[in-house]
């Protein structure tokens, strides 16, 4: 099974996962889950800074030729946390993820 960061995916597979994948929570997209509250009644923070810092962070199945799998189902990301730099911590923090 490969694996290839969605910012090394054609064009036009970049395009399917943002339209598959609606559950990041990035500067450009903020997902339904994002409204409830976080801890201690605070908001979420933003995950990702962009579209393109989520799909750069995020690992997609890929075939032999390179494109998406879109057999699969899910995606495996490491938040940056982009406003809040105390949620970095030495080992990245990583997000399972599932398109719907």
């Amino acid at each position: 099974m490969n694996q290839t960061p969605g910012n090394q995916l054609t064009a036009e597979d970049q395009r399917h996962v943002l339209a598959a994948f609606v559950h990041r929570f990035t500067g450009e997209h903020k997902p339904q889950w994002a409204n409830e509250p976080w801890k201690d009644g605070k908001p979420y923070p933003v995950q990702f800074r962009d579209d393109a810092d989520w799909l750069a962070n995020t690992l997609f199945v890929t075939r032999n030729d390179g494109r998406l799998d879109q057999r699969h189902k899910a995606c495996y990301s490491t938040a940056t946390w982009p406003f809040n730099p105390e949620l970095r911590q030495n080992e990245p923090q990583s997000i399972g993820c599932a398109c719907t």
